[in-house]
C-alpha cells in the first residue's frame, strides 16, 4: 500500500512474525527428524484449482508500484500471471528471506497453489497424510463489506462474521473452522471461506491457535493468525 499506509504497519509486522516463525518451526522440526525426512513449504490462495511457478522474479507494476521481487531461483523466468494472493505471499517471502537468509531454500522449493471448496478439503487431506513435514501458509481476504467505503456494499453481518472466523482461528480447533458459514462468507466477499476446509483437513487434530493482528482498515477484514501443532 506504499510508505504512507501507516495503518497497515501492525499488519505487516504481524505477518512477518507469523511467516518467520512458521518457517523457523519447520526448520527446527527438520533438524530433529531422521536424515531421510523431508520438509515442504506450501503456499495456498483461493481460486480455481491450479499450481504455479512463483520462483521467478515478480513485479507489482500492474498495481502501480515499482516493486520488483528478485527470483528465488537464479535464472528462473517469471510467471506472467500469478494470482494476487500468491504475489502477496511472494512479497512476504522476500521480507522473510531478508531477515532470515536461512529460510531461502524453503522458499525456493515451495509449492504455490490455488484451490477452493471440495478441492481445498482434498488438498488438506493430502497434506495431512503426506510423509513430509509441511509448513502451510494461507493468504486470503475476510469480509469485504466493513463500513461505507468498503469494496462491497456495507453489510452489518461483516463484523460478526469475521469475529467468528478470528475466534475459530484462535481456538486451534478444526471443528470450529468447519462451523464457519461458507455461504455467508461468499455473500460478504470473503475468499478465506474457500480455504478453511483445507486448514481444517490439514490440521487433523486440535492445535494451538493465535491471532496476532486483526482489523478492517480498508473495509476488508484481515487477520494474521498462526496454527501450531500441539506437542504430545
Amino acid at each position: 500500500m506504499g510508505s504512507a499506509a501507516h495503518e497497515l504497519d501492525g499488519l505487516r509486522d504481524a505477518a512477518d512474525q507469523a511467516v518467520s516463525r512458521a518457517l523457523s518451526d519447520l526448520l527446527g522440526e527438520a533438524a530433529g527428524a531422521p536424515a531421510s525426512a523431508s520438509v515442504q513449504l506450501v503456499v495456498v490462495g483461493p481460486g480455481r484449482p491450479g499450481e504455479f511457478d512463483a520462483a521467478g522474479p515478480v513485479s507489482f507494476a500492474s498495481f502501480g508500484r515499482a516493486v520488483v521481487l528478485p527470483a528465488l531461483v537464479d535464472g528462473r523466468p517469471g510467471d506472467r500471471e500469478l494470482p494476487t494472493p500468491i504475489m502477496i505471499a511472494r512479497y512476504l517471502g522476500s521480507r522473510d528471506i531478508a531477515a532470515h537468509p536461512a529460510h531461502a531454500q524453503l522458499w525456493a522449493s515451495a509449492r504455490w497453489i490455488t484451490t477452493s471448496g471440495g478441492d481445498a478439503s482434498a488438498l488438506g487431506d493430502q497434506l495431512c497424510s503426506d510423509q513430509a513435514r509441511v509448513g502451510l501458509i494461507l493468504v486470503a481476504d475476510g469480509a469485504a463489506c466493513h463500513g461505507p467505503k468498503a469494496p462491497r456494499a456495507q453489510d452489518a453481518r461483516a463484523e460478526p462474521y469475521d469475529d467468528g472466523v478470528w475466534a475459530a482461528l484462535a481456538s486451534g480447533k478444526p471443528s470450529r473452522l468447519a462451523e464457519i458459514d461458507a455461504g455467508l462468507g461468499g455473500e460478504l466477499g470473503s475468499t478465506g471461506a474457500q480455504l478453511w476446509p483445507l486448514l481444517a483437513a490439514a490440521a487433523g487434530a486440535d492445535g494451538i491457535g493465535e491471532v496476532l493482528w486483526a482489523g478492517a482498515p480498508y473495509g476488508v477484514g484481515w487477520a494474521v493468525a498462526s496454527w501450531r501443532r500441539r506437542c504430545p
